[in-house]
């Protein structure tokens, strides 16, 4: 796991994720020892640690021979995340308040990198239909969205909210990796797709939207929000599914 980066995803700036690290590994220590070991200049190291003790992660005290910092235990990321998410949830309803009234028209957003992909993951869990529809190439999304994260993450989630997962795939894709135990007990329906079907993207089919994910070639994602267009992708899908035998 890239900690660095795990950090700058929180929010951290590259100068604060250096001073925190170096501050986690040496504990109580003078600003100027830690900055050294961060490759941090004296001058600025002052303000980076003042910046992460407001975020929470650094505190400092006054020792007869100077000031000394030391970083807060890493668990008080996860307490910040809770928070912060309470703190959304409560907002949600204001902000739904706020913004604009039933659109009309579809809304087209187009997402460029791998957050993306997980952003609209994640959406899909919100759908209120119990089921997602989902067809495509199974390694194309796996080359992006780690089969870890789906099988730690995005099923169990889904199991939670009872959402079935109704899927074609390609057989020597995911034949071995989802048995009919398997779908079974994580309330997947799966059939395949005929091998010479070409269909190098992944899609996925929820409620009012309609998302498309390219392989990472191109490593683009775009989400419809489209009753009609969602009604109607659902329509064909469920025409493929009728169509294609059970293995």
């Amino acid at each position: 796991m890239d900690i660095k980066q795990v950090l700058k995803n929180y929010g951290l700036k590259d100068e604060e994720t250096r001073l925190y690290l170096a501050a986690l590994e040496m504990g109580e220590m003078p600003l100027a020892v830690m900055a050294k070991k961060a490759g941090l200049k004296r001058s600025s190291a002052y303000l980076i640690a003042k910046s992460l003790e407001e975020k929470g992660l650094m505190g400092s005290f006054k020792m007869r021979n100077g000031m000394r910092f030391v970083a807060t235990d890493p668990l008080i990321l996860k307490e910040q995340l809770k928070r912060k998410m309470i703190e959304i949830e409560e907002a949600i309803p204001e902000l739904k308040a706020i913004q604009k009234g039933t659109q009309i028209k579809p809304t087209i957003t187009v997402y460029e990198g791998e957050e993306g992909y997980y952003s609209i993951l994640e959406d899909s869990l919100k759908s209120k239909e119990n089921i997602i529809r989902s067809i495509g190439s199974l390694k194309r999304i796996y080359e992006i969205v780690s089969q870890k994260y789906d099988d730690e993450y995005y099923i169990p989630n889904r199991l939670k909210k009872k959402i079935i997962f109704r899927c074609l795939f390609f057989e020597k894709e995911a034949g071995n990796i989802f048995t009919p135990e398997r779908n079974t007990r994580e309330l997947r329906e799966m059939k395949f797709l005929p091998e010479n079907y070409s269909h190098p993207s992944f899609i996925l089919i929820y409620g009012n939207s309609v998302a498309i994910f390219t392989s990472r070639k191109e490593l683009v994602a775009v989400k419809i929000e489209s009753e009609e267009i969602a009604q109607s992708e659902k329509g064909k899908f469920d025409l493929i599914w009728g169509l294609v035998s059970e293995k």
